[in-house]
């Protein structure tokens, strides 16, 4: 793929002007029209017009010029929509301050920025000491009242700054971006051709002023007289009320986070709705991309940092197994490079660099840093252009598109914010107590990723913190920093890992106890139905072995996407639907209790079993046997790794209400179905034991045609049994009688070796078949099974007819093949156990203790746990 190709983005476009005069156009088009709503309130592009125009000239008479600054710190009401309007129409740059972050960061920002007006609102007036003249959105809506609605003329062009945003900063300290009026206008008229907009649409809009996508939430929509729904902050927070919002009012655009996304998906959306999806902020994953596309009318996939215009590459997505982030923009150029800034366009893994209009004028008041990001561009003959290095790797695919492969550094995006780990790190280590502090982003919970600190004490204390400590930390950074950058988690060590070279070995760092999480006092037990149920599903899903009813929700770690899940559930138990804010006043479980009326309990029979489902390594799920039970597996998931899991599947219809199943493909499908649900992203370990191994080499099959990553195939003792059904019935009859012979002749064998065994297995087996044919010669006279017994014979039957009838295929994997030493009957192939023709790859054989029925028997266990776990972590290198 060409670079010339790929960035072949050149489009003419009004480049000197500025972003207001877009709002201008669709006022003068559209005059009456719907702008913004906002609960009960709807204002037209008139009525927006001429009160921004008129607190435009209102900041001017108060000495606002052309290039100053002006911070920015209001509720989320149209008056906040409007004083953006107002500042850049007044000549001056806008600051946006969301009023729920620190009052010390909102104050550094005005101060770092050198901003001369701060105009917040009566709610917050005096909050913020500052060097700055305070205007109050409620007096200057009176003041400029009586002024003419007519846009001061203060020669605003595209060169202008639009805005200086902060983003966290590795230092410790936020760095001001600074964008431009022609980045902003070339952006926006690039995103109303792709992903595409008009005048007919609705969009909603969630995301804080202080973080850069909001600038597509307000520009785009009323760049071409399309109506603006704003959304409080509270509602913003709560998937059920975003999407009752799209599902009543007729979203057509909705941009979100894929965390966002993941709130609404958890309270039942299942319907399709004609909606535009576009999201961003953060990587989007397969399982969602799947979820959203079958809901929805178009999925857009947006990409790009803050310093080059909010997004520069964009992809719409049609299939969840090809999720890029696409091409890039109008008048934007991307190049993946190596080390000494050579251009790879053969798919090899560089950095991505972003160059064009949308790049930012650098860091307000950061030469240095600016010198190091904003590079000349060694791509260009421009003199002085300059181009981003964004310090994510990337590749270039064939057909041109671009693939983001995570951060090159250790800054992070969780929940959608970008964020310097070395500032929370910085703010952590200025604490008396801490003498050292590393901040990683675990995501132990595919698409729930936590924040966890991991700190060395000054006492040498270990383990995890007391409640006294917690709070002290939480509040010092709290008082610092927003609340999406305190960290989840604290753990205490006595050393930090490093590296042989000497750098912290952040891999290693393990993963938290989550059931250890600083909790009340005394433990309260449920005195109630509704108290039992409210801590169930608590436990549930929040992860907790044990939680006391006087437990707060918030003290335990809740965030908003797990009190949606909760809501949810509690909703899904008793019919009884109740906000999100509930929380805020009934945190614990017995005030939430309080507030329901019925008792409802389920019992549900999930293929899907943890056996030991707590650990940071890639799971393990083992398929039953012919035995269908899977507690013979305990004893091997209890030798394993701590940080092992591992999980059990057991058959469909073993609760003796679900119909068996009776078709291999099927039955695999259900298990794989189950393990995606449980773990969307991967990667996966497969195995199975005798039968089950046939199960798990079909699974493994359909995973790789869903583009799953199956890093590790294992069967336990299990032959590859090729079906006889598509023989010839003479040449069947043939191939069996040889076989019985080649038994026959090898059981001698056998019985020199044990002979005690030999008869007690070959006892049971002559039993087994005369039984079986005495069943078909006078089923009458069978005594039936009754409950469990007859639902397992059943399944039993079922499943091997699913045997019989399925016809191995070569797939492209490799099978690690656990081989009881002892042999207990004769196989055609000893070696391999018939593997090798259907393993494109290979199989490797592990011989372990035992005999077939006894290889996960003390003290076989032992062995055959160390053998498995050390395949387990060779197969994640």
């Amino acid at each position: 793929m060409e670079a010339t190709i790929l960035n072949n983005t050149k489009v003419d476009y009004p480049k000197e002007k500025a972003l207001f005069d877009l709002f201008n156009e669709s006022a003068q088009a559209y005059p009456d029209k719907i702008a913004i709503s906002f609960h009960d309130r709807s204002l037209t592009y008139t009525e927006v017009a001429n009160t921004a125009n008129r607190i435009a000239a209102l900041l001017v008479q108060k000495g606002i010029k052309k290039g100053d600054i002006i911070g920015l710190a209001l509720d989320r009401t149209p008056e906040m929509i409007i004083s953006l309007l107002a500042i850049m129409k007044s000549g001056a740059a806008y600051v946006p301050l969301d009023p729920e972050y620190p009052k010390d960061r909102i104050e550094f920002m005005l101060e770092d920025s050198s901003a001369k007006i701060l105009i917040t609102s009566a709610k917050y007036a005096g909050h913020y000491a500052a060097n700055t003249t305070e205007v109050l959105i409620e007096q200057a809506l009176a003041e400029s009242a009586e002024l003419v609605p007519e846009q001061p003329n203060t020669g605003v062009t595209g060169a202008n700054l639009a805005y200086i945003l902060y983003t966290s900063g590795s230092t410790g300290k936020p760095k001001g971006v600074q964008i431009a009026h022609h980045s902003l206008v070339n952006f926006i008229l690039s995103c109303q051709k792709k992903p595409g907009i008009t005048s007919a649409d609705k969009t909603l809009a969630v995301a804080t002023i202080s973080f850069d996508i909001a600038g597509l939430d307000i520009y785009l929509p009323l760049s071409v007289g399309a109506e603006l729904v704003l959304a409080d902050s509270l509602t913003a927070k709560d998937g059920r009320a975003v999407l009752d919002i799209v599902r009543n009012q007729g979203i057509t655009i909705l941009q979100a986070t894929p965390y966002t996304w993941r709130m609404m998906l958890e309270v039942d959306w299942d319907e399709k709705l004609p909606l535009k999806v576009f999201t961003g902020g953060e990587a989007l994953a397969k399982d969602l991309a799947a979820k959203l596309i079958a809901r929805s009318s178009e999925v857009w996939n947006l990409y790009g940092p803050t310093e080059t215009t909010i997004y520069s590459i964009i992809k719409r997505v049609t299939d969840a197994e090809d999720v890029t982030i696409g091409w890039p923009v109008d008048n934007t150029q991307i190049y993946i490079v190596d080390e000494a800034m050579n251009s790879l366009t053969n798919g090899d893994i560089g950095e991505i660099l972003i160059g064009g209009d949308g790049v930012s004028w650098g860091y307000l008041n950061r030469e240095e840093l600016t010198a190091e990001k904003f590079i000349d561009n060694p791509f260009s003959n421009i003199p002085g252009d300059k181009i981003y290095r964004t310090g994510d790797l990337g590749k270039l695919r064939p057909d041109g598109e671009v693939v983001c492969l995570g951060r090159i550094d250790h800054q992070v995006k969780v929940r959608g914010y970008r964020i310097e780990l070395g500032e929370i790190e910085f703010h952590l280590g200025k604490q008396e107590d801490i003498k050292e502090a590393v901040v990683i982003a675990r995501e132990d919970t595919p698409g729930y990723p936590r924040l966890v600190a991991y700190l060395l004490l000054k006492s040498g204390e270990t383990g995890y913190a007391s409640a006294q400590q917690l709070d002290a930390w939480q509040n010092a950074l709290l008082a610092e920093l927003p609340e999406y950058m305190v960290p989840d988690d604290f753990v205490l060590l006595d050393v930090i890992p490093s590296t042989p070279n000497g750098k912290i070995d952040r891999k290693a760092l393990p993963k938290p106890d989550y059931s250890h999480i600083i909790r009340s006092d005394a433990y309260v037990a449920p005195r109630t139905s509704n108290e039992k149920l409210v801590a169930d599903i608590w436990q549930e899903m929040m992860g907790l072995d044990k939680i006391s009813m006087v437990d707060n929700f918030f003290q335990l770690g809740g965030r908003s996407l797990v009190a949606v899940k909760i809501m949810a559930k509690l909703e899904e138990k008793t019919g009884k639907r109740l906000p999100l804010a509930t929380l805020f006043e009934h945190s614990t479980v017995e005030k939430l209790a309080a507030r329901l009326d019925v008792n409802s309990e389920l019992i549900t029979w999930d293929s899907l079993v943890p056996i030991k489902p707590k650990g940071s390594k890639m799971p393990l799920y083992i398929v039953h046997g012919a035995g269908l039970n899977v507690l013979l597996f305990n004893a091997l998931a209890m030798n394993m790794d701590d940080e092992q899991p591992v999980y059990g599947l057991q058959a469909k219809g073993i609760n003796g209400i679900d119909e068996p199943l009776d078709v291999m493909e099927e039955i695999a499908a259900n298990y794989v179905e189950e393990i995606i649900n449980h773990d969307p992203v991967g990667p996966y370990a497969i195995a199975g034991y005798s039968l089950g191994g046939m199960i798990a080499y079909e699974m493994a099959k359909q995973m790789l045609a869903l583009g799953k990553d199956v890093k590790m195939l294992a069967m336990f003792d299990t032959y590859a049994d090729q079906t006889k059904v598509h023989t010839p019935p003479l040449k069947r009859t043939i191939k069996d009688a040889w076989f019985f012979v080649k038994q026959v002749a090898y059981t001698p064998i056998l019985f020199i070796e044990d002979p005690k065994r030999t008869i007690e297995y070959k006892s049971r087996e002559i039993g087994r078949r005369i039984a079986k044919v005495y069943k078909k010669a006078f089923p009458n006279k069978v005594k039936k099974k009754e409950g469990f017994a007859a639902y397992t014979d059943d399944i039993h039957e079922k499943s091997e007819m699913a045997q019989r009838n399925y016809l191995l295929t070569p797939v492209d994997i490799k099978i690690e093949l656990f081989r009881a030493k002892k042999k207990t009957f004769y196989m055609d192939d000893f070696k391999n156990l018939g593997w090798l023709p259907f393993a494109l790859k290979g199989v490797n054989v592990h011989d372990i203790p035992g005999e077939h029925n006894t290889i996960f028997a003390p003290p076989n266990d032992k062995q055959f746990a160390r053998v498995l776990q050390e395949c387990l972590d060779k197969a994640v290198k």
